[in-house]
């Protein structure tokens, strides 16, 4: 059940208005396991097993690792802080078998799920066809909840966390039917906080949800599907363009991405925050970064938090690996001391969100692209900075950080050309084609409009880019749109409303004969 298609959209109409109807917390919570079910089953039953035996392993580990460190919480009284200490690893040592077996479980799914695609495995809806080797079993979004599963795991293991008790509960936020498919990535436990004290209806509240719904379906249906008309066209084949075409494909297309990925996280977030649960903000104005660290602190923000709480710091701050490397600086040589400290954790970052992302050599490579730039931009600023002081180049004014910007931009496009043309067969094709011949004259001569697009098509997508800088630009001064729109007067604000409804319905690529495409990240 697509995001952008009719029969979700009526479904959230009629999931919302008896949502709205009810009174007690139980039956809303309820209301909201249901519609997670109807969801799930959309998209076969035999997949939504999968997730429940997810669920009851999370569940039962958390229970038994809550088990036994309630005994330490009874032996502990009347010790003193060194023996608490000792006391307490002692407790770790014994959940931590139960700890590995729920990683191990999890992530046997997962890594099944990745493999079977790496092999060009059909999926399958039924166990029958699973059963006699037609294609493997895909549960929706399991990298979502796969990851945030993870997260709530080594949360209770490192008693950040307190187990939910409730199943239906703990399975409620794991289905949450927004946010299962393209995320964000969420921590259970504050989901769970939230769904235990769901708020009365609020006018305000509810408005606002609506409002990020229509602004991410303006972003979804009548920016990222037109864009993803020519990108396609380009990427489908690109041994037949070159220059100019090429390099409009590449910009294009990261704001195609950019348009898909943050208008499903308006919708999903728009629907919650409707009845009352706010998921966490997942875009940041990403274009306005000044570094590829900054970028990626405000583009798939959950992923990056998750990464880093639960790979790069373990890794990080690991005694073993803090010893070697002060070791390495007490031998003479501070300098691969930072580098290693710098690389190692990053490395398994990246490399984990490359395979995280996809399983061929392009996105092993697209991972290996980021570590490489990060590292080498986190040992060189220093240097730069030595660098701009000299040649009295002031990094304070505007002009400074428009460069950081486009320099920031061009490197995430250039790290998309890895992946988009289907391999690192086809993004040397790119490069190949790119510096073949510059085809200047596609500018000029209309051939451009014949790639999918045509003049019209193109002037929409032109002031639908426009569009979204200008809205970003708005929100890094500061300015929150929605609380302006809605400080207006009634004749001003529905004014906004019906202009953003009209263009969905005006310029929305969809209509008989259109296959509406499916959000970029619907397969994670």
């Amino acid at each position: 059940m697509s995001y952008n298609s009719l029969i979700f959209f009526l479904c959230v109409v009629f999931f919302l208005a008896v949502y709205f109807l009810l009174r007690h917390q139980a039956a809303k919570r309820i209301w909201i396991l249901t519609a997670n079910i109807v969801f799930y089953v959309w998209s076969g039953w035999a997949a939504l097993w999968i997730v429940v035996a997810t669920a009851l392993i999370v569940y039962g580990i958390t229970r038994r690792m809550e088990q036994i460190y309630s005994r330490y919480e009874t032996e502990k009284e009347g010790l003193k802080p060194k023996e608490q200490t000792v006391l307490l690893a002692g407790y770790k040592r014994k959940t931590r078998k139960y700890m590995w077996l729920g990683l191990f479980l999890i992530l046997a799914v997962w890594i099944y799920v990745k493999v079977g695609k790496l092999l060009d495995f059909d999926s399958v809806d039924t166990f029958r066809e699973w059963g006699s080797g037609k294609g493997i079993l895909v549960p929706l979004g399991i990298s979502y909840y796969s990851l945030s599963a993870i997260g709530y795991l080594l949360d209770v293991y490192w008693r950040k966390a307190k187990p939910e008790h409730n199943f239906l509960s703990l399975f409620t936020v794991m289905t949450y039917f927004p946010h299962i498919v393209q995320g964000p990535i969420s921590k259970y436990s504050k989901l769970l906080a939230q769904l235990h004290a769901l708020p009365a209806f609020q006018y305000d509240r509810v408005c606002f949800g609506l409002q990020l719904m229509i602004w991410g379906y303006v972003k979804k249906l009548v920016i990222a599907d037109r864009l993803v008309i020519f990108t396609n066209a380009v990427f489908t084949a690109p041994a037949d363009y070159a220059g100019v075409e090429i390099v409009l494909a590449v910009v294009l297309c990261v704001f195609q991405l950019y348009a898909d990925f943050s208008g499903c996280m308006d919708i999903v977030c728009g629907i919650s925050q409707a009845i009352g649960i706010e998921l966490d903000v997942n875009f940041r104005q990403p274009f306005y970064a000044r570094s590829a660290s900054e970028f990626w602190s405000r583009w798939h923000i959950t992923l990056g938090a998750w990464t880093k709480e639960y790979l790069y710091l373990p890794i990080a701050m690991n005694p073993r690996f803090m010893k070697w490397t002060r070791q390495l600086k007490k031998d003479g040589k501070a300098w691969f001391s930072s580098f290693i400290k710098a690389l190692c954790p990053l490395f398994a970052v990246w490399l984990f969100t490359g395979l995280w992302h996809g399983t061929g050599w392009d996105y092993l490579v697209w991972g290996l692209y980021w570590c490489v730039l990060m590292t080498i931009g986190k040992e060189t600023a220093p240097l730069c900075g030595k660098l701009t002081a000299r040649l009295g180049i002031s990094t304070g004014r505007k002009y400074f950080a428009l460069w950081q910007s486009i320099r920031t931009f061009l490197i995430f496009g250039i790290g998309r050309m890895f992946t988009v043309a289907g391999g690192l067969a086809g993004c040397k094709t790119l490069w190949n084609q790119l510096f073949a011949e510059h085809r200047l004259w596609v500018l000029f001569d209309g051939s451009l409009y014949t790639h999918g697009l045509d003049r019209k098509d193109c002037y929409v997508a032109i002031a639908g880019v426009i569009l979204l800088l200008v809205v970003d630009a708005i929100h890094e001064k500061g300015t929150a749109i929605r609380r302006t729109i809605a400080a207006q007067p009634l004749p001003v604000r529905w004014l906004v409303y019906y202009a953003a409804i009209f263009a969905i319905v005006i310029f929305g690529m969809y209509g008989p004969g259109y296959d509406a495409s499916s959000f970029v990240y619907g397969a994670f």
